[in-house]
């Protein structure tokens, strides 16, 4: 098993193709894509409507408060996770539980 972490990681050190990013790419990456797939989902919906009906200011905290929060317990629960379970494996059990979902939704069952 170490042969083969070596062999992996001098695969990944040679590799042309795996980027060094910095800590500011990683950052906007992140950023990009927690954005693209917040933008219009039902809490961003939801949001908008509190802000409708209550002070904006006090929604837009509540809003950030309540995400960062959501955002730790994922972060913390991917770190854990991670060690245990390969990141393909996490991409297949992800995929999976997106299909399921979207199955179950489309003939109305939730």
């Amino acid at each position: 098993m170490e042969d083969e972490l070596e062999d992996a990681k001098e695969a990944v050190e040679g590799s042309s193709t795996v980027k060094e990013t910095t800590k500011w790419a990683q950052i906007i990456s992140t950023f990009g894509l927690v954005f693209a797939a917040e933008f219009g989902d039902r809490s961003f919906l939801s949001t908008i409507a509190l802000a409708a009906a209550q002070p904006p200011l006090a929604v837009g905290l509540g809003a950030v408060a309540g995400h960062a929060v959501a955002t730790i317990i994922a972060v913390a629960g991917g770190s854990v996770i991670a060690k245990y379970i390969s990141e393909r494996a996490i991409g297949i059990i992800g995929g999976s539980l997106f299909l399921v979902f979207a199955v179950t939704t489309a003939i109305g069952v939730f």
